[in-house]
């Protein structure tokens, strides 16, 4: 049963359920070729967009994409660790929904780069709608704030979380320090692993 066979109650919920993730499937579509197709950054045309589907429980954001990235894959060599360490935590993360603040890799990083990609990003997570965000980083915090508005805090620590639209969003350090770092990969999946509450239910 889907999330949103789950939320609507009746004999014809799984058909309303079934055409509403369809549209949702078709937006989701769309702005990813807007992302693709995008022309105002000094990258203009070649976007990263998120990949997954629309109802997926969980959602990574990271500030901007990853090694390797390409379309359908915007956290490159980022996600087979992260897939590796939650297996071992007991979470399942083959429905989940990865994406970026940024969709082009950036020399430089400035609040107008996050705010020409933030309805990009705002979009996203109101057509995904899931549960539980996990943002990873600074960039991606920021990036949030400017998409969603000051509900999100200014400037959050690795551990806090706060709720907007029926999701939750955990703040986690920056994924690639995870990568490079022994402390910061130890207080990262100390994070992922406590937030079993936040997520609604254990995958897996």
């Amino acid at each position: 049963m889907s999330k949103l066979e789950e939320e609507l109650p009746g004999p014809l919920a799984g058909d309303v359920a079934a055409s509403i993730e369809a549209k949702l499937g078709s937006d989701l579509h769309a702005l990813a070729s807007a992302i693709a197709g995008c022309r105002f950054c000094p990258r203009g045309g070649k976007g990263i967009p998120g990949c997954g589907e629309a109802g997926a429980l969980l959602f990574f954001l990271a500030g901007m994409p990853g090694p390797g990235a390409e379309r359908g894959d915007p956290w490159g060599g980022w996600r087979p660790l992260l897939q590796h360490k939650a297996a071992e935590m007991g979470w399942d993360l083959a429905g989940a929904y990865y994406s970026t603040a940024l969709r082009c890799r950036l020399p430089k990083v400035t609040r107008w780069d996050l705010r020409r990609c933030a309805h990009f990003l705002a979009e996203e997570l109101i057509m995904v709608g899931p549960r539980l965000v996990v943002v990873s980083g600074k960039v991606a915090a920021v990036a949030l704030r400017e998409a969603l508005g000051d509900v999100i805090p200014e400037n959050p620590m690795a551990g806090d979380t706060c709720s907007l639209y029926a999701m939750r969003f955990l703040f986690e350090l920056d994924i690639a320090r995870v990568v490079h770092e022994e402390k910061a990969a130890a207080v990262f999946w100390n994070i992922l692993g406590g937030a079993e509450d936040l997520y609604g239910e254990r995958q897996g």
